[in-house]
């Protein structure tokens, strides 16, 4: 067996080079000026919006972000308009990063500090996790802390869940279950509307490739939980075709039609419409 720590570095690399990757990076979307207050964190960069008002007196709520560039994160987070401060952190070993839960609880109380500036400490209310790609590496970590577990209500990945493969001839294939554990327990508190959880994952079109990780793993979930996948044919305002969707309580998935690196990407730029469906409230 591959050792956990090798095994997730290949993931982070293997994450963002797909078998069809095109011959030129992937299609940015413009850059658009997000007015706010940034400051550099231990690891990742600090975003309050300038239509936040953060005061002592009332819980700020939190998104914390992994993997990719802080300004395209952050221009995401302030489309979807959440009365929230946000955290965007890209790490090359991010397994390693939070493997001590102490390491989570402290970026927490910097962070704390750094949102209420002059004023002094604020105290976080609602915390959504979410990530692109190889990202989903510190989820899994800091999903695994109780501590950790019962302070996230939110998670949002973007085509960011990967797994170890332990027997792909086994029907369904055999996923590493220790990998998927924490997701698992994530997803069966969201289908209890304890939690919330959106996973949006590259869904090929024909039945032969769908041996990607991220449809084995949302499969993983949508089976364990006993969910329906429900088939549809729309388009989003990328031009991303939607296939199915699965709805159970608060635990979503939508599998979207792609191969490609610039489909890969695309969940990373349209982010901004799942974090708009989190538990958080939205600014005036």
């Amino acid at each position: 067996m591959i050792p956990a720590r090798r095994w997730f570095a290949f993931l982070l690399i293997s994450a963002v080079c797909l078998p069809l990757a095109a011959a030129e990076g992937p299609v940015a979307p413009e850059r658009i000026d997000v007015p706010g207050r940034r400051e550099q964190l231990s690891i990742g960069q600090l975003f309050v919006p300038d239509y936040l008002e953060v005061s002592a007196r009332k819980p700020v709520d939190l998104v914390v972000f992994f993997h990719g560039a802080a300004w395209c994160s952050e221009q995401n987070f302030y489309q979807s308009r959440r009365n929230a401060a946000f955290v965007s952190i890209s790490l090359k070993a991010y397994d390693t990063e939070f493997e001590k839960p102490a390491r989570f609880q402290s970026l927490l109380k910097e962070t704390a500090r750094a949102i209420g500036g002059k004023s002094g400490d604020v105290k976080l209310g609602r915390i959504c996790l979410a990530s692109f790609s190889g990202g989903y590496a510190a989820i899994w970590r800091i999903l695994q802390d109780s501590q950790a577990f019962g302070q996230v209500t939110d998670v949002v990945l973007a085509d960011s869940l990967y797994c170890q493969v332990l027997d792909r001839n086994s029907s369904p294939p055999k996923l590493n279950e220790d990998h998927m554990q924490p997701f698992l327990e994530f997803a069966r508190a969201a289908a209890r509307r304890e939690k919330r959880m959106w996973y949006t994952h590259l869904f090929p079109p024909e039945e032969q490739h769908r041996g990607n990780t991220t449809t084995l793993t949302a499969s993983y979930l949508i089976d364990h939980l006993g969910a329906f996948r429900m088939p549809r044919d729309s388009t989003n305002r990328l031009g991303m075709r939607l296939l199915y969707s699965c709805d159970l309580g608060e635990f979503h998935v939508r599998g979207f039609s792609g191969m490609t690196t610039q489909d890969h990407f695309n969940h990373f730029y349209v982010m901004a419409d799942y974090l708009a469906k989190t538990s958080f409230g939205r600014a005036k």
